[in-house]
Order: C-alpha cells, then sequence, then structure tokens
C-alpha cells in the first residue's frame, strides 16, 4: 500500500513502485490465497499499470480481473471486493456508471470508507456533479486526514468549480 501511495505523491517513482507493489502483492496471495485485502489490493495495482500506461494491454485488465474474481472467491458479499471491482471499471474502462453501482454496494458494509468517497467523489468530479464531488471528497479528507492525494483532489475539484481561495486552502 505504501509503495501505491508513495507512486502517488511522488511521480517520479510511480512506474517502479506499482510494478513492485504488483510483485509483493502476488508473493502475499501465494502465500495466503484467502487474503482478501491483498486480491483488492493486487487489482487496485493492476489497474494502475493499465491506466498510467505502463502496461495498457488487454492481458494487464485481464490480470485485475483475475484478483477481483479471487477476492470474490474468497468472501462474495466482501465490500472491499465491490471497490475492487469500482475502482477497476474506473481505472479500468472509465465506465463511471458501473463503479458508481460497486460503490453503492460497498457502502452497505463500509460506510465510513475513505476509498468509498474518494471514488465516488472522482466520480461525481468526471461527470459534473461538482456539489455532490465537493462533498464525497471533504468527506475522505475528513475519514483519511492523513492522505495527501485526499486533499489533492479536493484542491482540484476547488480549483475547477473557480474557488480559488478553497484550493488554495486546501492545497497549503
Amino acid at each position: 500500500k505504501e509503495l501505491i501511495y508513495q507512486g502517488e505523491v511522488s511521480p517520479s517513482r510511480q512506474r517502479e513502485n506499482l510494478f513492485e507493489a504488483v510483485q509483493l502483492l502476488d508473493q502475499a496471495v501465494a502465500r495466503d490465497p484467502a487474503f482478501l485485502l491483498a486480491h483488492c489490493q493486487l487489482a487496485g495495482a493492476h489497474d494502475l499499470v493499465y491506466f498510467f500506461n505502463y502496461d495498457h494491454t488487454p492481458s494487464r485488465l485481464k490480470l485485475a480481473e483475475a484478483s477481483i474474481a479471487n477476492a470474490v472467491r474468497v468472501q462474495p458479499d466482501a465490500g472491499q471486493a465491490n471497490v475492487a471491482q469500482a475502482i477497476h471499471f474506473y481505472w479500468g474502462y472509465r465506465d463511471y456508471d458501473r463503479a458508481r453501482e460497486e460503490l453503492t454496494k460497498a457502502q452497505q458494509s463500509l460506510p465510513n470508507d475513505a476509498q468509498v468517497f474518494k471514488f465516488l467523489g472522482l466520480i461525481d468530479r468526471r461527470q459534473g456533479r461538482w456539489n455532490e464531488a465537493i462533498r464525497n471528497l471533504e468527506r475522505v479528507v475528513e475519514l483519511d486526514p492523513r492522505n495527501v492525494d485526499s486533499f489533492g483532489n479536493l484542491a482540484q475539484a476547488y480549483f475547477d468549480l473557480r474557488k480559488y481561495s478553497e484550493s488554495i486552502a486546501t492545497f497549503d
């Protein structure tokens, strides 16, 4: 998780970090095939590798889908698997409606999960639902106040709305 996070806030190491994260997560699920969160994180890492064009191939998407299938096999009703599926629809296919459906399912078991609110906010922002985007991204900052990426997403939404003083304050 730290390698993926560092890649988000330090783009110069992003490619290297993502491939290392995939390698370590592959080792984790090989050692413990029932490690739900590792399967979910592995799917997300594959999706980021795909999205950032480090390996923008159908086979990379298939690796993410296999990880999601493994997560569902381990725990069919896990909200974390719904989040992984939502992220896959978001990063892998830019299918925001299907991603939103998965996030809605995830909220039933994960009502205060920062990732759920993050992706709802990002989807809202892409779909021009600005009030909802701000509300969801503010909730992410509230739930995960030490995550720099959360502040960046919120500040960008304020900037897009030309709320420059709020954007500057959030970036600060």
